[in-house]
């Protein structure tokens, strides 16, 4: 069987995102704002059909 290593990420690598936000133009910080809304709705569309597969497996059980 094949390993994948995951690659090692340092903290200090990464940039808090308050300065991030500080230094984006208005247009920026717009589109900063839908990506973030696109992302909540893909995560809460993909609890929902977690919990779309969780209660067909339930229904496959007690048949």
């Amino acid at each position: 069987m094949s390993e994948v290593e995951a690659p090692d990420f340092d903290l200090d690598d990464v940039s808090d995102d308050t300065e991030l936000l500080s230094a984006l133009s208005p247009k920026d910080s717009k589109s900063q704002q839908k990506l973030e809304a696109r992302r909540r709705i893909d995560d809460l569309m993909e609890q929902k059909r977690l919990r779309s597969l969780l209660d067909d497996w339930d229904l496959e059980d007690e048949a």
